[in-house]
C-alpha cells in the first residue's frame, strides 16, 4: 500500500513539475514580446518629437518669410508714392534705352580707365539731367600767366566758361552742342567772343554706319575732338593745334561715322564728311589772311556764312587701335582757300597715344600744302607750313600725403608729372619780305587733381624760337584751373 502511495505521490509531484516549467517557457515568451513592443512604443515616440521640432522649425520659416513679404508690400508702396511725387515735380522719366544711351557710353569709357586722349565726343562726363533725356554739363578755366616777352599777356584771365547741351531724343536720334563764352565774351573792348562751337544731329544706324550733320567738329587730328581744358595735363595747347590745325576748328557740312572690329581685341573708327569750307585765306581783292605769326588760324572762317567759298570741303579720320591703350589716327583736310576757287589747301595729320599703367604718351603733326598760283604768292602766300608735338605724362600720388591729409588728397586724387616739346614753322610775307619763324618749345609740368573733373596746373614754358635768325625770348610761367560742371 505504502508502495502504490509512493507511486501515486510521485506522479503527481511530475505533474506539477511539468506545469511549472511550461508556464516558466510562455512567461520568457510574453517578456520578450513586451521588451520588443517597448522598444517600438519608443522609437514612436522619438520620431514623433523630431516631427514635432520639424514643424515647428517650419512654422517660424513661414514666419519670416510673411514678415519679409510685409516689408516687401511697404517699401514697393513707399517707393510707388516717390515716383509719383516726381511725376508731379517733373516730365516722367520711365527707363528706356533713349535716357541711357549717352551715360551708357561715358561710363564705358570711364570703366576702361584710359586717358583722355582715347576719348571723343560722347565720353564727357554727363552730371545732370532734365526735361526729356536732356543733359547739361560744361566746363571753365582760369589762368595766370606772367611772360618775358614784352608787351605780353601778363595777369589773370578767365579763359573760357563753355556750357554744353546733349540729348536723347530717341533711341536713334542724338543732339551735341556747346556754347563758347571765351574771355568774358564781348563786352566794350576785350578780345573775347560768344559762339557756337559746335551742334549736330546724329542718326544712328548700326556700328558701322551712322549719319552726323550741322556744326560738326571737325575730325583733323585727334587734339581738336579731344581739346576740353580739364582733359589736358598743361594749360596752353599745342603750338601745332594752334596755328596749323586751328582748334577749335568745326565746319558745317554732314557726313557719315561709325565703327568696325576685326578681331576680338581690335577697333577701327571712322568719320567722313562734306563741308562748306572753313578756311578762306585769299580774298579776291588780294588780301591774305596766311602769315608767319598765326600760320593759318586766322583763315578760319568760324561759320559766317557770307565768306565761304564756292567750293565744299572734305574731310576725314580714320584710326586704328589694336588693343586697348594703343591708337594709330590719320586725317585729312582739302578745299579751295581763295576766293576764286582757284587755289588747293590739303592738311594731312597724324596722330598717337598710347597708355601703360600711370603712364602716357600721345603726340600729333600735320603739314599744310598750300598751293600757290602768282596771284597767291604776289599776296604774300609763299610756303607751305607743318608743326608736331610730343607729350609724356606720368600719375602718381605720394601715400604720404594722403596719411597727412586724407581729406585733400583722397583715394581719387592724383599728380601728374608733364613733359611736352612743340616744333612749328610758319612762314609768310613782311614789310615785303619773306619772313620763316621756327618755333620750339618745352614745356615741363606739374598738376595736381583733386577729382578727375577738377585740375590744378603749374607750367614752365621753354621757348627756342627763330624768326629770320633772330631769337625771340618769351619764357612763360602758367597756373591755371579747370573743371567740368
Amino acid at each position: 500500500m505504502r508502495y502504490y502511495l509512493s507511486a501515486v505521490l510521485l506522479l503527481i509531484i511530475s505533474f506539477f513539475a511539468v506545469d511549472v516549467f511550461a508556464q516558466s517557457s510562455d512567461t520568457e515568451v510574453l517578456k520578450d514580446k513586451v521588451e520588443r513592443l517597448e522598444s517600438d512604443l519608443a522609437e514612436l515616440k522619438e520620431l514623433l518629437k523630431q516631427q514635432v521640432e520639424k514643424d515647428a522649425e517650419k512654422e517660424k520659416e513661414i514666419a519670416s518669410l510673411k514678415e519679409k513679404d510685409a516689408q516687401k508690400e511697404k517699401d514697393l508702396s513707399s517707393l510707388k508714392v516717390e515716383v509719383q511725387k516726381k511725376e508731379v515735380v517733373a516730365v516722367s522719366e520711365s527707363p528706356s534705352v533713349e535716357e541711357t544711351t549717352l551715360t551708357q557710353k561715358s561710363a564705358e569709357f570711364s570703366g576702361k580707365k584710359l586717358a583722355p586722349a582715347f576719348g571723343g565726343v560722347y565720353t564727357k562726363p554727363f552730371l545732370r539731367r532734365f526735361g526729356r533725356n536732356t543733359y547739361v554739363g560744361g566746363y571753365m578755366d582760369f589762368q595766370f600767366r606772367a611772360t618775358e616777352a614784352e608787351g605780353g599777356d601778363n595777369g589773370f584771365d578767365q579763359t573760357r566758361f563753355i556750357p554744353f547741351i546733349y540729348s536723347d531724343i530717341s533711341d536713334r536720334v542724338k543732339l551735341a552742342s556747346e556754347i563758347e563764352f571765351e574771355h568774358g565774351g564781348i563786352s566794350g573792348e576785350t578780345d573775347g567772343e560768344v559762339k557756337l562751337e559746335f551742334a549736330t544731329i546724329d542718326f544712328l544706324i548700326t556700328d558701322w554706319l551712322n549719319w552726323r550733320g550741322g556744326l560738326v567738329l571737325t575730325p583733323l587730328g585727334k587734339f581738336n575732338l579731344v581739346h576740353d581744358s580739364p582733359l589736358q595735363d598743361l594749360t596752353d595747347r599745342p603750338i601745332v593745334d594752334r596755328l596749323i590745325i586751328p582748334t577749335t576748328l568745326t565746319d558745317v557740312g554732314m557726313g557719315f561715322f561709325g565703327s568696325l572690329y576685326p578681331s576680338e581685341l581690335s577697333k577701327i573708327d571712322y568719320e567722313l564728311y562734306v563741308t562748306n569750307g572753313v578756311f578762306r585765306g585769299l580774298d579776291a581783292d588780294g588780301t591774305s589772311r596766311f602769315s608767319a605769326d598765326d600760320g593759318i588760324r586766322e583763315t578760319r572762317n568760324d561759320a559766317d556764312f557770307d565768306n565761304y567759298n564756292q567750293s565744299p570741303a572734305v574731310v576725314g579720320r580714320v584710326t586704328f587701335s589694336p588693343f586697348i591703350g594703343l591708337e594709330f589716327g590719320g586725317s585729312f583736310y582739302t578745299s579751295r582757300y581763295d576766293e576764286n576757287n582757284e587755289n588747293q589747301l590739303t592738311i594731312p595729320a597724324l596722330d598717337f597715344a598710347y597708355q601703360k599703367g600711370p603712364f602716357e604718351f600721345v603726340g600729333e603733326g600735320a603739314y599744310a600744302f598750300i598751293e600757290t598760283d602768282d596771284f597767291a604768292e604776289d599776296a604774300g602766300i609763299t610756303d607751305d607750313m607743318w608743326g608736331y608735338y610730343l607729350e609724356g605724362r606720368y600719375h602718381f600720388m605720394p601715400a604720404g600725403l594722403k596719411n597727412w591729409s586724407p581729406k585733400i588728397f583722397t583715394e581719387n586724387s592724383t599728380f601728374t608729372g608733364v613733359l611736352r616739346w612743340d616744333q612749328v614753322e610758319t612762314a609768310g610775307l613782311e614789310g615785303g619780305e619773306e619772313v620763316h619763324w621756327m618755333r620750339n618749345r618745352i614745356t615741363p609740368g606739374l598738376n595736381y587733381r583733386y577729382t578727375e573733373d577738377t585740375v590744378f596746373k603749374f607750367d614752365y614754358q621753354i621757348n627756342m624760337e627763330e624768326k629770320d635768325m633772330e631769337d625771340v625770348a618769351d619764357n612763360t610761367f602758367l597756373f591755371s584751373v579747370a573743371t567740368y560742371f
